[in-house]
């Protein structure tokens, strides 16, 4: 039973009470006053029943008050409770929602993975079979050149030298490939600026995406954005000539770099309260720049 329906029964019970005492109260007098004249006397004192009466319907006046406050009190704690469960709930479906996006961002990626081809001048390799080859190539080129600076120059030129004849032949699948994995994360990047999540559920979804992409393809991804950068500073015109490059091939993948730069900068990136404004206004500057 409900506390409206409570009060409903107590306020009929009270009021039968006192009818029952108002109709009993002159014949009570009257048992005990059989002189009328006495007990007409007497009775003046009804006065003070009136008064008791009065009292008892200003207390209750009272009461309802006191309970209405109460009730007014409990409706707003019930109405806060509501909003703060509806807050919650919109958070959760914007979290879920969210997440779901992340992970149709990471299947687009795997796709990008697949239809990825790499020639090898020995093989035609696709997909995860081309990703290990190059994981494996670049262990293999960049193993042990912690030696002395000229030593480490030469062995750093032979080894750009090397993914050169690796990279050349497949330039156009290359830069396909960097600006797919662009675009993908771009997308991951308006989720994340767009958002109205907490920080630090931007950095689990952030994480989530790239942990899923794993540290092997991101290796690939980093040392081909890089190798514009060794070519700038370790190579030479004549280092081109003598290893059968034309001009034409020199830094053939300053594009693929442009496209995967912004990736790897955002791979790397912890947000945090105080630069999530900068970082989505440089996002924003760069946005409409690439395509």
């Amino acid at each position: 039973m409900s506390k409206k329906e409570n009060h409903l029964k107590n306020f009929t019970l009270i009021a039968i009470l006192l009818i029952i005492i108002s109709i009993g109260y002159p014949f009570g007098v009257n048992y005990f006053f059989s002189d009328w004249t006495k007990s007409g006397t007497f009775g003046d004192t009804y006065g003070a029943l009136n008064a008791l009466f009065s009292g008892l319907a200003l207390a209750g006046v009272i009461v309802t008050i006191l309970i209405q406050k109460q009730e007014l009190q409990n409706q707003r704690v019930e109405l806060e409770l509501q909003r703060n469960e509806m807050k919650e709930t919109r958070k959760e479906f914007l979290m879920n929602r969210t997440t779901s996006l992340v992970y149709n961002q990471l299947n687009r990626f795997e796709k990008y993975i697949e239809n990825f081809n790499f020639d090898t001048n020995m093989e035609k390799l696709k997909g995860d079979e081309a990703i290990t080859f190059l994981d494996k190539n670049l262990y293999e080129v960049y193993q042990g050149i912690d030696k002395s600076d000229e030593q480490f120059k030469k062995e750093k030129k032979t080894a750009i030298i090397k993914l050169l004849k690796l990279y050349n032949p497949n330039e156009s699948n290359i830069t396909e490939f960097a600006q797919n994995i662009y675009n993908t994360v771009e997308v991951l990047q308006r989720l994340i600026f767009k958002s109205n999540l907490e920080i630090e559920e931007l950095n689990d979804l952030k994480n989530l995406f790239f942990v899923n992409i794993g540290f092997v393809k991101m290796g690939v991804i980093e040392r081909i954005s890089k190798i514009q950068e060794d070519e700038l500073e370790f190579m030479e015109p004549e280092d081109y000539i003598e290893n059968g490059f034309s001009v034409e091939q020199s830094y053939r993948f300053s594009r693929a770099r442009i496209f995967l730069k912004p990736v790897i900068e955002f791979s790397n990136l912890r947000i945090k309260e105080e630069n999530f404004e900068e970082e989505k206004r440089k996002w924003e500057s760069r946005k409409g720049n690439l395509g």
